[in-house]
């Protein structure tokens, strides 16, 4: 059949048509993305331009302002922020070009703030890039400039070691793992640091113990035995100078380091004394000689007000503030225990009662509460806050923190369960990456042990776990020392206080004599079972016979402060300064709290007292571990963690083994030095 021409060129054309149409749209597809590609890369290259400006800005800011701060600490960055025009409140604007023709714009708005009583700086940094034609890009971020968390790095650290360096023996945990080859450097353990920020005794003619590492010292360094200076002629160490590393557990005296004489210092020590503060850094090279000691103790929760007390306030915001999750030091968490909230009768729940309970639950209202991992382990995951006292024993699963606002009563051994569900398995601590992590943290102090049986100087064989073993407050046993209750009586010296009442009254008189240098200071002062202050009026740190101790009351009188005198007429004033804990828990009250431990005692197995993890007090750790008496501990304390408190008095007069974890940091702010945060950086505009 023939086709029609006219159909054939009707269908040619429609094709040229048809092609015209596809190469015209390929066309302006191609020009158009051939603009966008160009505009797309023009806003990359004015999006370069402005991350330009805020690189030039951190610069600008932060490595310019630190070379002029007169010291590394965020109050002297803000100074020097001031000193470059920028001040609180205030914006400033700074310019520059780059080489392919563009520019940038940067303007810095300043806010100083305060956030858990630390200073902070806040740069909003808003960096505007532009080319020769005209495209722009707008970035903003936002810079933080805040105290940099402190390196911890010790497993003892305190205001005032009393009575602690009595056959002390500190070590990494690298010790599990064997002894070190001085040959193979494979073995070789971390050395450890024990800090003591004011006051140091030790023993002058017994067994001390040691440090495997550095002992850095700040304030007075006294012998237990009249208050003599100097320390002990057998405290020993296992670290050469000039070593970061532990290559023998052979036995050495230290060589004493004298930082006021910044020389001495130079190079790695075993002993320091007179470690400088922050304030004494120019004269060390801006730096300290050994890492950072704080220049005071690091409360747990902030003291906004200075009264030495958590305030309702203070404690709120705290727990708010995990518990909206903008706390950087305490993340929200929960606790999964056998637990009593608020007992009615004091007794251990073993496996009965298990709960899950938040910061929420446990740290909003007052809550005392029981906790026993003895059964079923205690499981713990982030922060839970505790708005009253607890106490502890058992086992502990997971990685968390208690911290309690008033005192924490370890009153049983308290250790890690590394086994799964039901099956209770002991840890393998040649690892310590494989176990739990445990931070017991008290707002009031620490009291583990034996801490409330009476004095059993001149009756060593007396059975403390018997009935009427309960140590007697001091107005009581000074009135009538002979009663039970107030101790077996010590040849020589007649009935005495406990250790623990003891302690009390040597750390009352330490506060004491720190006011007389400052009036200005507020004393921190203990008590047991009463109202009254009681302090130590000698220089003695052993326990004397209740008739040198006073109270420190109004009269009309001097008294001796161990060469120091105290009017006693200004007792009223001081008092009134003061902030006093109680030692002893209203809650439980001393003879269920006796109880406790008695139950906890009788049951485990011979063989040293175990605590595993971070005991961090705001206050005192008290602690007595008895060598027979009716216990079979043994006379020893063995510490896997750290031991971090204002005031430490304890005994374990066979030893105290503390194995250094260093995975456990407690809440240390580093006042020395300031630390940027950089914030993401977002598009606010073309």
């Amino acid at each position: 059949m023939r086709i029609p021409r006219g159909i054939t060129l009707v269908s040619t054309l429609v094709f040229l048509f048809i092609v015209v149409i596809v190469v015209s749209v390929a066309a302006l597809t191609s020009l158009s993305n051939r603009r966008n590609a160009q505009y797309a890369l023009r806003t990359s290259q004015a999006q370069f331009a402005a991350e330009a400006g805020l690189e030039r800005a951190v610069v600008w800011l932060w490595y310019q302002a630190l070379e002029r701060a007169a010291a590394p600490s965020v109050v002297a960055y803000r100074q020097a922020l001031d000193g470059m025009g920028l001040t609180d409140g205030a914006t400033l604007r700074m310019e520059g070009t780059l080489g392919d023709g563009g520019r940038f714009e940067v303007r810095a708005s300043r806010r100083d703030t305060t956030r858990l009583g630390e200073p902070q700086v806040e740069l909003v940094v808003v960096s505007t890039g532009t080319l020769s034609d005209g495209t722009t890009r707008r970035l903003r971020q936002v810079l933080r400039v805040a105290r940099a968390p402190f390196p911890f790095e010790y497993a003892l650290l305190t205001n005032k070691a009393d009575c602690v360096f009595c056959h002390l023996e500190v070590r990494s945990m690298d010790a599990f793992r064997g002894e070190p080859n001085p040959n193979d450097p494979s073995t070789w353990w971390r050395r450890v640091k024990v800090g003591v920020l004011e006051d140091l005794v030790t023993r002058d003619d017994q067994e001390v113990g040691g440090v495997h590492g550095a002992l850095l010292v700040r304030g007075e360094v006294r012998q237990q035995y009249g208050g003599q200076p100097g320390l002990s002629s057998r405290y020993y160490t296992t670290l050469q100078p000039g070593q970061t590393q532990i290559r023998s557990t052979a036995r050495r005296s230290p060589t004493p380091a004298d930082c006021a004489v910044p020389s001495n210092c130079a190079t790695p020590q075993n002993l320091y004394l007179n470690y400088p503060t922050s304030r004494d850094l120019a004269r060390f090279g801006g730096r300290f000689p050994d890492g950072e000691l704080p220049d005071s103790f690091p409360l747990p929760v902030p003291d906004a007000n200075g009264n030495r007390l958590i305030d309702d306030q203070e404690w709120l915001e705290e727990v708010q503030s995990s518990l909206q999750n903008r706390n950087e030091t305490y993340a929200a968490g929960w606790i999964e225990a056998a637990v009593v909230v608020n007992p009615s009768s004091i007794a251990w729940p073993r496996g009965a009662g298990v709960q899950t309970l938040s910061s929420e639950d446990l740290g909003l209202s007052p809550s005392n509460v029981i906790l026993d991992g003895t059964v079923t382990p205690i499981t713990l995951s982030g922060t839970v806050f505790i708005n009253g006292d607890v106490v502890i024993r058992g086992r502990v699963r997971g990685n968390g923190t208690i911290l309690a606002r008033g005192n924490v009563y370890v009153l049983g051994d308290l250790v890690y369960d590394c086994g799964q569900g039901e099956a209770l398995r002991d840890c393998d601590y040649r690892d310590p990456s494989r176990l739990p992590q445990l931070s017991l943290i008290a707002g009031g102090n620490i009291l583990m042990g034996d801490f409330l049986s009476v004095d059993t100087f001149r009756a060593p064989n007396l059975n403390l776990l018997g009935a009427n073993r309960l140590q007697r407050p001091m107005s009581e046993c000074r009135a009538n020392p002979s009663q039970e209750g107030c101790g077996s009586g010590a040849e020589g010296v007649g009935y005495r206080p406990n250790l623990t009442l003891t302690e009390v009254a040597n750390f009352n008189r330490s506060e004491l004599q720190r006011w007389l240098r400052d009036n200005s200071y507020r004393p921190r002062f203990y008590t047991y079972r009463e109202d009254t202050v009681y302090f130590a009026t000698g220089c003695e740190h052993d326990p004397q016979a209740y008739g040198g101790y006073r109270a420190l009351r109004a009269a009309e009188e001097e008294v001796s402060l161990c060469g120091q005198r105290l009017n006693l007429a200004i007792a009223e004033a001081i008092l009134s300064r003061a902030a006093r804990y109680e030692i002893i828990s209203p809650a439980f009250g001393e003879a269920g709290l006796k109880g406790l431990w008695d139950e906890s005692a009788r049951g485990r197995p011979a063989g040293a007292f175990r605590t595993d993890g971070l005991l961090y007090s705001a206050n005192a750790v008290f602690s007595v571990i008895q060598n027979g008496r009716g216990y079979n501990l043994g006379g020893r304390w063995d510490l896997r963690g750290a031991l971090v408190a204002a005031d430490v008095g304890v005994l374990a007069p066979v030893g105290l083994d503390i194995y250094h974890d260093n995975r456990l940091r407690p809440r240390v702010l580093g006042g020395q030095r300031p630390q940027l945060v950089r914030g993401v950086w977002e598009v606010v505009g073309q």
